[in-house]
Order: structure tokens, then C-alpha cells, then sequence
């Protein structure tokens, strides 16, 4: 769903991994990946190297400043491990998940707080409004600011309808931004919520009481072959250093 979702949104995307090519198309198949868009077998230069490629030949590569209304081209790289650090410092955009590698953390742009892949979707179309969001609010302010200017230089501004202008449209622009901020959660989402974590408390305490038991277990199976072990000596040299003892 997640690899669908950013297709939609004009975003190629490519799996880099070093598993084999048969572990590596079963996964890539299951995530609606083609065997074309599966690099395999690749070791951290040799994905570091796919970055700079990429990066070299995108199609636009003007600046900001010679053509503003210009879509950027930009590469992204997602991964977790060590051998993906390099890769996702030479990316234009690295995002490490929150369970992987520290040094894949320390090498990133941004840093999910888990592996839901979701986020990425949702990072991405957030940006896009609040770019959309920051052009509205320039070009608006701008606007506003030549028409009183005009009517300024005509002699048809007052000082007070320059002041309430100037307010009104500082309130209008921080309206509009507010519109990015998340909606209210209803009573049953927030209910779904507290669901989701006693469900995810219940499974870490499993969890836990699986690890106590395991090393219990391990406790007790390491207490018995010391335990023979014991025996064994009181039978054998010990017994026998005693008898030589007493003789």
C-alpha cells in the first residue's frame, strides 16, 4: 500500500539490499515491487555509488534561483543498518527507522520513530502543504502590501487603514498555517488508541514474563549440571583424594 501510495505521488522507487536475488525478489514481490526496480547482492559502496548516480543524472538539476517554478528532483534514501550510513548521507533526503542502527541515525536527515513505512507517505505530502501553505501566505502578504502602497502613493491611505490592513492580513496569514495542524481526535479514536497500547503493554509483558521464564529455565538447567558435576567429583577424585587422605 505504502509503495502504491508514493507511485501516485510521481516518486520511482528503487530496493537496495545486499540478501540474495531469490530473497530478494520474494520480499519485493510482496510489496508490489518489479524484479527491474530489486538491486541485490550490494555491498555499502556499491549502494552509495547507485546514490551518486542518481543523483548525477537527474533530469533537472537548474537551481531555485534560475528557475523557480522548477520541481525539484531530489533522492531519497530509506534504510536501518550500518552498511546503509553511507548511502543515506550522500541522499539528498536520508531517513533512518527508529529501530535500526545508531550510526544510520547519527548519518540521516530525519529519523522515524519506528519502521512504519507510512510516515514517509505522510512526511512527504506534509511538506507539500506546507510549501503550498508558505506560497499562499507570501504571495497574499505581498498582495496586500502593493495595494496599500499603491493607494499610499495615490493619497488615498490613511495611517489607521494602512495599520488595520496590515494586522488584518498578519491574522489571516497565521489562520491559514493553523489549517496544518491535526484535527481534533474523537472519543473512539482516542478509545482506539488506548486499545492499540494496553494490547502493545500486554504483548511487551509476555514478552518480558517469556524472558524471565527462558533464563529461569536456563538458571535451572545450568543449577543441575553443577549440581552432577558436584556429584560426579564426590564420587570420583574427590573420593579418591579422601581415601589416600586417611590412609
Amino acid at each position: 500500500a505504502v509503495v502504491a501510495s508514493l507511485r501516485k505521488l510521481g516518486i520511482e522507487i528503487t530496493m537496495l539490499t545486499g540478501d540474495n536475488r531469490d530473497a530478494a525478489l520474494a520480499i519485493g514481490k510482496q510489496v508490489g515491487l518489479s524484479p527491474e526496480e530489486i538491486k541485490s547482492k550490494l555491498l555499502p559502496e556499491e549502494k552509495l555509488e547507485f546514490i551518486e548516480r542518481a543523483s548525477r543524472g537527474r533530469s533537472n538539476t537548474s537551481s531555485v534561483i534560475c528557475n523557480p517554478f522548477a520541481k525539484p528532483n531530489l533522492v531519497l534514501m530509506c534504510g536501518d543498518g550500518v552498511n546503509d550510513a553511507p548511502a543515506l548521507a550522500a541522499a539528498d533526503v536520508g531517513v533512518a527507522m527508529g529501530e535500526g542502527a545508531a550510526l544510520s541515525m547519527e548519518t540521516s536527515d530525519v529519523t522515524l520513530l519506528d519502521s512504519n513505512l507510512e510516515k514517509i507517505e505522510y512526511s512527504i505530502r506534509m511538506g507539500k502543504r506546507v510549501t503550498a501553505k508558505i506560497v499562499q501566505n507570501v504571495v497574499f502578504s505581498l498582495v496586500v502590501k502593493f495595494t496599500v502602497l499603491g493607494f499610499a502613493l495615490a493619497g488615498r491611505a490613511q495611517l489607521w487603514a494602512a495599520i488595520a490592513t496590515d494586522v488584518g492580513a498578519m491574522l489571516l496569514v497565521t489562520l491559514n498555517a493553523m489549517m496544518l495542524l491535526p484535527k481534533r481526535q474523537t472519543s473512539a479514536d482516542v478509545d482506539n488508541m488506548k486499545d492499540d497500547i494496553e494490547q502493545g503493554d500486554l504483548r511487551k509483558n509476555r514478552q518480558s514474563v517469556n524472558r524471565q521464564s527462558s533464563k529461569s529455565n536456563a538458571l535451572g538447567i545450568e543449577g543441575k549440571m553443577i549440581g552432577q558435576a558436584a556429584e560426579g567429583c564426590a564420587k570420583g577424585c574427590c573420593a579418591q583424594s579422601s581415601k589416600v587422605e586417611t590412609t
